[in-house]
């Protein structure tokens, strides 16, 4: 076991290995932001190449996911019934709920632009 006395030394060993693994603490917070960002609303509508628009219909708000230019997408099923069941008492958590949808990269697959 060696043992390192100078705080500099251990500083660079600790760089060298972060440098080696691919991944350093930033990531992290690269991250965290980003899901912070997705969750408080302050997401643009558009997101990611799509566009969100919201709807509302007897009180209750649902979203609908677009090409960011507007032009109607193709969702797989699964996801355009998970938009089209939900609904919420505000535009707001309408968005957020699409743009978690975006963010977990579920429309990869689709991706335009």
């Amino acid at each position: 076991m060696t043992t390192q006395s100078n705080p500099d030394q251990a500083e660079t060993a600790a760089n060298a290995e972060q440098a080696n693994s691919g991944w350093s603490p930033m990531d992290c917070l690269r991250s965290l932001g980003r899901a912070a960002s997705i969750a408080a609303g302050t997401a643009p509508n558009d997101v990611d190449g799509f566009r969100i628009v919201t709807d509302g219909r007897d009180g209750a708000y649902c979203a609908c996911i677009t090409h960011y230019l507007g032009k109607a997408i193709r969702l797989p099923s699964a996801i355009r019934h998970q938009l089209e069941a939900a609904s919420f008492p505000n535009a707001e958590e309408a968005a957020q709920h699409a743009r978690f949808l975006i963010a977990s990269g579920a429309l990869n697959s689709i991706r335009h632009g």
